[in-house]
């Protein structure tokens, strides 16, 4: 009797502990990272224990990059320039003359007037950007318009045998070329063409003009490789015109913008593409740069003190700027700064697209650089971070 009591007693406390024990390792919470009681047993095989599966992380924080470089207009278009806030881009629409405005990221695309102007092919705003000239084909006639974009300014054609203008500095005049029979005349107007002066004549009938400074206009014969070029200031002062000392062939001429010299391009005899130079107004001298390039890929930085440009990483052929212009060849290029004062160089972007640079120009600030594609006429923007 005792023995069988014994024997009930031990198996009903096998039990008891058995039951504990299931219901510590299946039934009872468990800590944070620690497994069951299963999890923990060995898989008969010789296999590892399943790995618990690890809980989902959360989703990473955003993070908003600057792209570096970005094509901010995918249009063909004419005469990029900024605003004077700097805060807009305006242009001109190839296709249709459409005069247009967008945020400096190209959004918000706006259209400031309500001119069609079919076979447009050149566009310069006024500095005081209340007006743009606009050049268009019409048959076989080149027509120069004066196109007002602000209100209350009004609209004016300059006459049909116009082949050249620029505006003032201060946006008040303009100045433009016109053929005639026997010679060309250099005019000189208000900025809507009101009291048009003939100032000073020419037997020569191709030069292009940029108004450099307050008192000073630089006329400057076609460029061509394979001739010797003609570059001649032209006061508005005293109506006189003198040549410079710029007689390389394929001469490109950009003015600086604070009126004191001249960025040029120019070639050696055949053709082949020299570095570029500046020119000073005050002491006449003529500062080598250290890169082959031509002078309408570059731009200047608002206080003058920097230029921009686009310098193709492969030779050029010769002859230049020729070749560029009908466009025979097309390049591509890297982004680079010269420093006007010292004439120090860098490399800013050397692993951009292939982008062949024109029309550049830098924001009033600094930090940016827009310049045209001149593949197919699109406008990019460059963040200089500065």
């Amino acid at each position: 009797m005792n023995r069988k009591v014994i024997i009930v007693g031990s198996a009903l406390l096998i039990l008891l502990i058995a039951g504990g024990l299931i219901w510590y390792f299946l039934a009872a919470p468990q800590a944070p990272g620690k497994g069951s009681f299963l999890d923990n047993l060995p898989i008969i095989g010789g296999r590892a224990p399943l790995e618990r599966e690890s809980p989902i992380p959360p989703p990473p924080s955003p993070i908003t990059e600057e792209r570096i470089i970005r094509q901010i207009v995918d249009r063909d278009i004419i005469g990029p320039a900024l605003a004077l806030d700097g805060k807009s881009i305006l242009y001109v629409l190839r296709e249709n003359g459409h005069v247009m405005s967008a945020d400096l990221a190209g959004d918000n695309e706006k259209n400031l007037t309500n001119l069609t102007v079919l076979e447009t092919f050149e566009a310069l705003w006024s500095p005081k950007k209340n007006r743009v000239a606009m050049r268009y084909a019409d048959g076989s006639t080149v027509k120069t318009f004066l196109a007002g974009v602000a209100t209350g300014t009004a609209s004016k054609f300059l006459p049909p045998e116009t082949t050249a203008l620029d505006w003032s500095p201060d946006g008040l005049s303009i100045a433009y070329l016109t053929k005639r029979s026997v010679d060309a005349a250099l005019i000189i107007a208000d900025a809507a063409n009101q009291k048009p002066q003939v100032v000073w004549t020419t037997p020569i009938p191709d030069f292009t003009l940029r108004w450099a400074a307050k008192n000073l206009i630089i006329l400057i014969a076609k460029p061509s490789g394979l001739a010797p070029s003609l570059v001649m200031r032209f006061d508005t002062n005293t109506r006189q015109a003198t040549v410079l000392p710029i007689a390389a062939p394929g001469v490109v001429v950009l003015a600086m913008p604070d009126g004191s010299g001249l960025l040029f391009s120019q070639s050696a005899e055949g053709g082949r593409a020299r570095a570029l130079a500046l020119y000073k107004f005050s002491t006449g001298q003529v500062m080598l740069l250290e890169y082959i390039t031509i002078a309408e890929k570059c731009g200047f930085s608002a206080d003058a003190k920097k230029i921009f440009c686009g310098v193709p990483r492969s030779p050029l052929p010769s002859p230049m700027p020729d070749e560029w212009y009908r466009g025979a060849v097309s390049f591509s290029d890297n982004i680079v700064e010269i420093d006007t004062a010292t004439g120090q160089t860098k490399t800013i972007l050397s692993d951009m697209p292939d982008l062949d640079v024109t029309s550049s120009l830098a924001s009033p600030d600094g930090k940016y650089l827009f310049f045209q594609n001149k593949s197919d006429g699109t406008l990019w923007r460059l963040t200089l971070g500065q």
